[in-house]
């Protein structure tokens, strides 16, 4: 019997352990399944997409003002300096700089190790060509720096040579639309006068397709250098948290709206006001509006009955901003009255010179002016877009206002690169509407170079490209805030164009979306998908 109990306990334990082993091979079993599944997270791919409003002329950083340019540019190319939150130039693929005591030459050391997307280091010879290249072909370039002289010292060291001094440079190289984009050397040899058509940047995303109707894919650039500075705008550390980000051009605002609403898309661009009310009530997408720039109406005046200062200032009687900015953006809080081409924050080149000539509303005094200038009926034609919407119901409006005081208007509607090449021809239109972004250095605006432009749609006044280049040559900042106020009210004057009020445009994304901003460019690097 005791034989037989002992044998019953053995029997016991032995189950008990063996029990006890399955139990342990079971759970082991079960964290190595953890491991790996932890592991398969880790290595998934993140995407993102996005569904944007308008096709860019080029993505050649000097080519174009286009916002979709220097949208799409941005995240590619980088320049040697960038703007902060507060439009302040800081450094970006420049380590340091210094100013010769007369002011006229400027020496640029480069951060060392920065590679493009090639593989290829960055050198003093790639920005030399770059920026022969930029003042070459682009409006900002070579209204700034036409007779400067970039000159490869060393490896890493750039000079530029001045007629005079300038203390405004860095403002100049860190403008972010039509920007100064470091390109390759042998890239920039090849291009041609119409841009290059090989995109390779130091960008923290590199191009893996483009077709220009369609779609960029972007990847992330894995040996990306970024600066060691905090986040700050378009400036500072450029840290990519997904791997592939498509932005797919969809001209269709209803078609954004609902791929944003199906989960097709993450993130959809200047989606239409009038949905405004109807995303912020989704608990799954939330709604982004920050200032962004101004909207106008700018004029032919080189030919046509609008080189005429009378015909320009009766239109300007005649509009009633606050109902062209209602019908633009439908509600108050998605724009700001203002008379100014520079935002409030912008403290150095804020300025109330010219708020008496804004917003007149007085049609019968417009009437009086057009028979001042003899109009007789002649039709004007007008150019729009729907790629923008606000761009084409705020002309709808406009041109309601201009008919009512006896105007005759032709509204054209186009896309919006087909209408950046008309423009380009004086003896097609009269008056159109675009909007710009706050410069940081407002006498860069592209707008106020006479000299650049053959279409007759920017400046053209004697007075205000004295005043733009008497700024340029200023002493200190409080000289040139001055010259500034003079500046804001010859414009008034003048009256080459009308801005009729500071916008928000109104971008919308997933929940799980978090990190994208806007600071004048679209800012895709801090961005995470959750």
């Amino acid at each position: 019997m005791k034989f037989k109990k002992l044998k019953l306990i053995f029997v016991m334990l032995l189950s008990f352990v063996l029990v006890a082993c399955g139990s342990s091979s079971e759970e082991t079993e079960s964290n190595n399944n953890n491991v790996e599944e932890t592991e398969n997270n880790a290595d998934e791919n993140v995407e993102v997409r996005m569904a944007y409003d308008s096709i860019p002329p080029t993505l050649d950083p000097h080519m174009s003002t286009a916002t979709a340019t220097f949208d799409f540019a941005t995240q590619i190319f980088e320049p040697l300096y960038a703007i902060d939150s507060d439009y302040e130039p800081q450094p970006i693929l420049a380590e340091s700089h210094e100013e010769s005591d007369d002011g006229k030459m400027v020496t640029i050391h480069l951060r060392e190790g920065v590679k493009f997307h090639n593989g290829e280091e960055l050198t003093a010879e790639d920005v030399v060509a770059s920026m022969d290249k930029w003042v070459e072909q682009s409006t900002i370039g070579s209204a700034n720096l036409s007779e400067a002289e970039f000159e490869a010292e060393e490896d890493y060291t750039v000079t530029i040579h001045l007629e005079e001094a300038n203390p405004f440079i860095l403002d100049t190289l860190a403008t972010p639309q039509q920007f100064a984009g470091i390109i390759p050397k042998e890239i920039v040899d090849n291009a041609s006068k119409d841009g290059i058509t090989e995109y390779i940047g130091t960008g923290p995303f590199k191009v893996e397709s483009y077709d220009d109707t369609q779609q960029l894919h972007l990847k992330k650039y894995e040996d990306y250098q970024s600066v060691d500075t905090p986040s700050d705008g378009l400036s500072g550390e450029k840290e990519v948290k997904i791997d592939d980000l498509y932005i797919d051009i969809v001209t269709d605002e209803t078609i954004r709206v609902s791929g944003l609403q199906t989960g097709e898309y993450d993130i959809a661009a200047r989606l239409p006001y009038d949905n405004a009310e109807e995303l912020e009530s989704d608990d799954n997408i939330k709604t982004f509006a920050e200032p962004f720039g101004f909207q106008g109406i700018w004029f032919n005046k080189k030919d046509g009955p609008l080189k005429d200062i009378k015909m320009r200032k009766a239109i300007n009687n005649a509009l009633d901003m606050n109902a062209i900015s209602l019908a633009a953006y439908t509600d108050e809080k998605y724009f700001d009255l203002s008379h100014s081409i520079v935002t409030e924050d912008q403290k150095l080149w804020y300025t109330e010179a010219g708020s008496d000539q804004y917003n007149i509303n007085d049609p019968e005094k417009s009437e009086e002016l057009l028979d001042e200038a003899g109009y007789d009926g002649e039709e004007l034609t007008f150019l729009t877009t729907r790629e923008y919407p606000q761009h084409y119901q705020a002309a709808v409006v406009i041109k309601d206002q201009l008919e009512e005081i006896g105007m005759n208007i032709n509204l054209e509607e186009y896309d919006w690169a087909t209408l950046l090449d008309i423009r380009k021809d004086p003896e097609t239109w009269d008056i159109l509407t675009t909007g710009f972004n706050f410069e940081p250095f407002p006498a860069d605006a592209v707008y106020l170079h006479s000299k650049n432009d053959g279409s007759g749609g920017w400046n053209d006044n004697d007075k205000i490209d004295s005043l733009v280049e008497e700024i340029k040559a200023s002493n200190s900042k409080e000289e040139a805030s001055e010259l500034f106020e003079e500046l804001q009210e010859e414009l008034w004057d003048y009256v080459p164009f009308i801005p009729f009020s500071h916008h928000k445009p109104l971008f919308a994304m997933q929940e799980n979306i978090d990190g994208f901003d806007i600071n004048y460019s679209m800012i895709f690097w801090n961005l995470e998908k959750k």
